[in-house]
């Protein structure tokens, strides 16, 4: 399930802060059952679950024995190329599962184009798989932003690659080395500007 978003307490936590979907629906019970007794907003609430959850959190970095590899999966990209977990091979790779609805995506989105174009001599390559949406949405947006995606864009039918990778929000990263195995799985915003992001990256290339 990918969360669309709302104007409520469950799209701010994942569709904003991009919290987990289990979790955010804990915190938006939690406010149920206040409110049922004292009819009061639950801001402070969510202020502190997003300063544990988002601010304290640090980059998690797969170890050696945890490592996996990417789960089998054939897309078509929007250009009519086909991919595969094959294609992650032999270069270091970050793929992002995106929506042209996610505000925090169009951030995002330019930042990992720059990325792909900066390093695209060095072994190291972006691929783009939309979820979570219509096939056309995603094609209108990429059409209407030719400067951000340098990088190939594929759409995920079904969100069934997505609910492989166990993607539930917008947008998720996986970072793989070059022989395919997961290095860095990340959800949200703020990766490219994380400084274990760049140190893991760096070693990578």
């Amino acid at each position: 399930m990918v969360a669309h978003c709302r104007g409520d307490l469950l799209y701010t936590l994942i569709c904003k802060f991009q919290m987990p979907l289990n979790l955010a629906k804990g915190v938006q019970l939690c406010e149920n059952v206040f409110l049922m007794f004292t009819r009061k907003s639950m801001n402070w609430v969510v202020f502190f679950v997003f300063i544990a959850f988002f601010v304290t959190r640090p980059l998690r970095a797969e170890t050696e024995t945890d490592r996996a590899k990417s789960p089998p999966f054939e897309l078509t990209s929007l250009s009519g190329k086909s991919f595969t977990e094959k294609d992650l091979l032999g270069k270091t790779t970050l793929l992002v599962f995106w929506a042209s609805w996610c505000d925090v995506c169009k951030h995002e989105l330019p930042k990992a184009g720059l990325l792909h174009e900066k390093l695209g001599e060095r072994s190291f390559q972006v691929i783009g798989i939309g979820f979570g949406d219509s096939e056309q949405s995603i094609r209108e947006y990429v059409k209407s932003h030719p400067d951000v995606f340098s990088f190939p864009v594929l759409y995920d039918t079904g969100d069934q690659v997505a609910s492989r990778f166990g993607t539930q929000v917008t947008p998720t990263f996986f970072l793989f080395d070059k022989e395919g195995q997961l290095i860095v799985p990340y959800r949200g915003g703020g990766l490219f500007e994380h400084p274990q992001f760049r140190k893991i990256l760096s070693e990578l290339l």
